[in-house]
């Protein structure tokens, strides 16, 4: 808003107490709803100049639309304020902008608004000598009406860092088709649209939904559920709004989808019936609810179809040959282990892969997503090689919930996510059985995120059928939380080292 902030101010200046936020574009009546905030000691001007202010700002819109103005004293919060850091440095400095950490700036509300920034010493330097931090403040001030205190400090520069992500690269997954000729696609028939322009176009499967974008998606309703809400603006907690929430299912995958339909469109509600056939587009994000990292579907509009058959198109996501995260590492015994033992025979010579992973949950019962996989390969009853990465989580982690997994924040920087990582897992694990103490839990983990990237699950074994369960719990590392160390403890116990 700051473009349509400054042709105000340029065509009527008599206001300069008034700052427009946000506009809300409701396209299908050709309305625009702005959003506004004053200075409180102002209000009684505002309330005077209102019908004027509302004149003003249609002037600069079109001449089509009609104009309403929903308007409060000011009031900000730190997340406000980061966004105009972040917008002023992107304008002034690209420099400046990619150096700006949320966890390096520290923002005070209130009556005395402060801002302390926290950047490497040479760039901290480039600031103070430029006067951004002056300019900084002029533009806080300004959005704000406020009197803001912006300090600029230093941090040493942590060269690896640095160095590490100018030489990341951006990773291009991919894939081997069982019918590499056909698409993975789905083309359903006989459509009627219920809510906006029929929707054209083919879907994509609902298995390949790996991240945040606009898509189109086919599926049957399942568990439809229309539920109600009071909108931000009701003049009243009666004002009841309906929205649905439903799961749509193509036979590649399940989907949690939510629609709020237009109060004219509430009808459309209606269509969404269990058994229903629909193809829809709209948005796929994280569902925040749920906050494990998996995504939601938001309904932008929708049309009913006919049940379409077709043959799903198998893929499976190979690893990438420029791809440099995750890499197996050989594995050397200690020599001397064995010179007053001599050599004992290994519990199995099944080719075997164990391995444990590290949840962003402590809770046995809902774990959460996986944020370290760590493996060991065994051959011939002999430790062969092993594999270990963190995984970046979609969800932010609490502090908390960081402290209990022994990880920090920084940790997962630069460092890939679960769709980069089990590609590389799989060729570590292709071709032998997969075990775990306890196998079931770890396999439950991983298993959503097998079948969304279409790979295989491997062969599984239960660890106690080669040793009692007690062996294993008596070796579990007490001075870790690292997955790795567990994955060797139980392999040295089936290699009986």
């Amino acid at each position: 808003m700051t473009d349509f902030n400054e042709k105000f101010y340029n065509t009527c200046g008599d206001y300069p107490y008034v700052r427009f936020v946000s506009a809300k574009v409701d396209s299908e009546r050709f309305k625009v709803t702005l959003e506004a905030v004053y200075k409180k000691e102002r209000e009684q001007d505002f309330v005077k100049a209102r019908s004027r202010i509302i004149e003003v700002a249609r002037t600069l819109l079109p001449p089509s639309v009609s104009v309403t103005l929903s308007a409060s004293p000011i009031a900000f919060s730190s997340g406000e304020i980061m966004r105009s850091i972040s917008e002023f440095f992107g304008k002034q400095s690209a420099l400046v902008f990619s150096s700006i950490a949320k966890e390096n700036t520290a923002i005070v509300t209130g009556d005395k608004p402060s801002v302390i920034i926290n950047l490497p010493e040479s760039i901290a330097a480039y600031v103070t000598e430029n006067g951004l931090d002056i300019k900084l403040k002029g533009y806080l001030d300004d959005r704000f009406f406020a009197d803001f205190t912006v300090t600029i400090g230093s941090k040493a520069d942590n060269t690896d860092e640095i160095r590490q992500v100018l030489n990341l690269e951006t990773f291009r997954p991919k894939f081997s088709y069982a019918r590499p000729d056909e698409g993975r696609r789905i083309d359903p028939k006989d459509r009627r649209a219920v809510y906006g322009d029929q929707i054209k176009g083919t879907a994509g499967y609902i298995g390949d939904c790996l991240q945040p974008e606009f898509t189109t998606l086919y599926g049957r309703v399942i568990d439809a559920r229309v539920r109600e809400y009071t909108p931000k603006k009701a003049e009243n907690e009666e004002e009841k709004r309906k929205f649905a929430t439903f799961s749509l299912d193509d036979g590649t995958g399940k989907i949690r989808c939510v629609f709020f339909p237009s109060v004219k469109g509430e009808s459309a509600i209606d269509s969404l019936k269990d058994g229903a056939y629909i193809i829809a587009d709209g948005y796929l994000d994280y569902d925040a609810r749920a906050g494990d990292g998996t995504l939601q579907f938001g309904l932008r509009h929708f049309s009913e179809c006919a049940e379409t058959v077709f043959e799903i198109n198998e893929v499976v996501r190979l690893v990438d040959d420029d791809y440099r995260y995750v890499r197996p590492v050989p594995y050397t015994a200690l020599s001397q282990s064995r010179m007053y033992g001599g050599e004992r025979k290994p519990l199995t010579t099944e080719p075997l892969v164990v391995f444990s992973v590290l949840t962003s949950s402590q809770n046995k019962y809902a774990p959460g997503e996986p944020i370290e996989i760590g493996a060991v390969r065994l051959e011939g009853g002999k430790i062969t090689e092993t594999f270990s990465s963190l995984i970046r989580p979609a969800a932010e982690m609490s502090e908390e919930a960081r402290l209990a997994a022994g990880v920090l924040a920084s940790d997962f920087i630069g460092k890939p996510t679960f769709d980069q990582v089990l590609p590389d897992f799989y060729r570590f694990f292709d071709g032998y059985t997969l075990t775990g103490f306890p196998v079931d839990w770890h396999i439950y983990v991983l298993r959503p995120y097998l079948e969304k990237l279409h790979i295989p699950e491997p062969p599984l074994a239960e660890i106690t059928k080669f040793a009692d369960a007690s062996k294993f719990r008596e070796v579990r590392p007490k001075n870790t939380r690292r997955a790795l160390p567990f994955a060797e403890a139980y392999a040295k116990i089936l290699a009986n080292i």
